[in-house]
C-alpha cells in the first residue's frame, strides 16, 4: 500500500505570483512522488480569485480565517511598509487563522511562500517546513553579495552615482540586514502572543525559516556567494500555459495581438502585477502611451504601439486609460497570457516581481522596471547586471526617465541579446521538477 504524505500549502494567494508558482510546485510533486508513495494537498485560503484554479489543478482548498478580499497583500494586509501589517490585531489574526486550520488539517509538512503565518503556524506546532522564495533571504547571503545597490528606501543614500551605491551596499550590508524592513514589530508581537519563544522585533529571516528553502531563480545570478546548507536554487518557475488556460485562456486575444503588432512600431508591454501602485502604473503610461513631435513640421507621431495591464488590484481601469495620450495605446483589466504577450513585446515595462520578470526573460524580452518591494529591486538587479534591462530608483520613476530607458533598450540591440541568452539558459532548466525533486529528497528523510 503506497505510503500517505500529507501536505499544507500556505502562500499569499492574493498575490498572482505567488499562487501560480504555488500552484506548479504543487502539480510536479504530484507527477514526480515515488511509486511506492502517494500525496495529498491542500491549500489554506482566506479568500482568492484562485480557487477555482487550485481546484481544476486536482487540490482541495481550505477555508481559514480570516476572511479577505484575495485582490492584494497590500489590501488584506493593510501595509505600512516597512511593516508588513497594518496593526498587531491583524498580523494575530492571520497567524491565529493558520494555525487553526493546520491543526484542522494535520499535515505532514507545510509548503509556504513569501508568507510569513504559514511559516511561523507551522513552527509553533512543529511541523516540519518547506519554503520557496524567489531569493535566498539569509543574513549570510545578503551580507555576502546579494544586495548589490543600497535599497531605494534607505534615506538619502539612494541618490548617489551608482557605483557609490554598489560599494557602499558591498561594504555596509551588515548594516542593511538591520534595516527596519528585515524587523518586524508588529509580526513580532503577535507571534509573541501565541507563544513564540522570542519578544520583540521578529527578523524577517526568521520569519521565513525553513528546514528546506527552495530558491526559484535562475542559478548565476546566485553564483557570487554561497548559498547556506538547507537552501537549494531550483531554477525558474512561472505561470505556465496549464494555468493560463484555468485564469482566462492560453491564446492571445486578437485585439491584444494586433495593439502589439500594428504597423511595424516597437512594443510596449506594461504590466505592474498585482502589487503594483496607482502612481507608478500611471507614470509608466504617461512614459510611453503619448506621441511625440517629429519632422519638420512638428507633427505629432505614435512612437510605440503599447499594451497596459491595469487589474483592479493595481488601478481602476478608467484611472489607467485617462493617463493615455495615443491612440496607438490599449489599456485592459482582462486577463491575458503574460508568455504570448512578452513574446511580442519589444521592452517590458514592469514592477520588477520574479514571475513577471522572468517571463519576459523566457521570451528574450528585456526590461525596464522599478522596484517598488527590496525582492523586486533585486530582481532587476539581476536583470541589469545581465545586460537584460534597466533598473529604474523609485525616487527618479518619472515619464521622461522611464520614456529615455525604454528608448535606450529598444535601440541598442545588446540588451535583447543579452535577454535571449538568459531565456536560451532557462531552456535547459526545469524549475518545477527540480524543485519537486529536492522535497522529494527532503520527505524521504522525514
Amino acid at each position: 500500500m503506497p505510503k500517505a504524505v500529507d501536505v499544507a500549502v500556505s502562500v499569499a494567494l492574493s498575490d498572482a505570483g505567488e499562487a501560480t508558482r504555488a500552484v506548479a510546485l504543487a502539480r510536479a510533486l504530484r507527477e514526480r512522488r515515488p511509486a511506492d508513495h502517494d500525496v495529498r494537498i491542500c491549500f489554506l485560503s482566506g479568500g482568492s480569485r484562485f480557487e477555482p484554479m487550485i481546484e481544476a489543478a486536482g487540490f482541495s482548498v481550505v477555508a481559514c480565517e480570516p476572511r479577505v478580499a484575495g485582490r492584494s497583500i497590500a489590501e488584506d494586509l493593510q501595509w505600512e511598509l516597512p511593516e508588513l501589517v497594518g496593526s498587531t490585531e491583524i498580523a494575530a489574526a492571520f497567524l491565529g487563522g493558520q494555525l487553526d486550520a493546520l491543526r484542522a488539517v494535520r499535515p505532514d509538512v507545510v509548503l509556504h511562500g513569501m508568507w510569513p503565518f504559514g511559516s511561523l503556524a507551522a513552527r509553533l506546532i512543529g511541523v516540519p517546513t518547506i519554503a520557496f522564495l524567489p531569493l535566498p533571504l539569509h543574513r549570510a547571503c545578503v551580507t555576502g553579495g546579494l544586495l548589490v545597490d543600497v535599497p531605494d528606501p534607505v534615506p538619502v543614500l539612494p541618490r548617489l552615482p551608482r557605483p557609490v551605491r554598489r560599494m557602499i551596499a558591498r561594504v555596509g550590508a551588515p548594516m542593511m540586514t538591520r534595516a527596519p524592513i528585515f524587523r518586524q514589530l508588529r509580526l513580532g508581537a503577535a507571534a509573541a502572543a501565541f507563544g513564540w519563544p522570542n519578544e520583540g522585533p521578529l527578523s524577517f529571516f526568521d520569519a521565513l525559516r525553513a528546514d528546506l528553502t527552495l530558491v526559484t531563480d535562475l542559478p548565476s545570478f546566485h553564483e557570487r556567494y554561497e548559498v547556506p546548507a538547507g537552501f537549494a536554487v531550483t531554477g525558474p518557475l512561472f505561470a505556465d500555459t496549464w494555468m493560463a488556460a484555468q485564469l482566462g485562456s492560453p491564446d492571445l486575444d486578437p485585439e491584444v495581438a494586433a495593439a502589439l503588432s500594428d504597423g511595424g512600431r516597437p512594443a510596449v508591454l506594461v504590466t505592474m502585477g498585482s502589487s503594483g501602485t496607482p502612481d507608478v502604473l500611471v507614470e509608466a503610461i504617461r512614459a510611453v502611451a503619448a506621441p511625440v513631435r517629429a519632422g519638420a513640421e512638428g507633427a505629432a507621431e505614435e512612437e510605440y504601439n503599447v499594451v497596459v495591464l491595469a487589474p483592479p488590484a493595481v488601478c481602476s481601469l478608467a484611472e489607467a486609460q485617462a493617463a493615455v495620450r495615443s491612440h496607438r495605446a490599449l489599456v485592459t483589466d482582462r486577463f491575458i497570457p503574460a508568455l504570448a504577450a512578452s513574446r511580442l513585446a519589444d521592452v517590458v515595462v514592469s514592477h520588477g516581481g520574479q514571475g513577471t520578470v522572468q517571463t519576459a526573460l523566457a521570451t528574450g524580452t528585456p526590461i525596464v522596471g522599478v522596484g517598488l518591494q527590496l525582492e523586486q529591486q533585486i530582481n532587476l538587479d539581476h536583470v541589469m547586471d545581465a545586460g537584460a534591462g534597466i533598473r529604474i530608483q523609485r525616487h527618479r520613476w518619472r515619464a521622461p526617465v522611464i520614456r529615455h530607458a525604454v528608448r535606450s533598450v529598444v535601440g541598442n540591440r545588446s540588451y535583447r541579446r543579452h535577454a535571449e541568452e538568459l531565456a536560451q539558459a532557462m531552456r535547459t532548466m526545469d524549475g518545477a521538477a527540480t524543485a519537486a525533486d529536492r522535497m522529494w529528497e527532503f520527505l524521504a528523510k522525514q
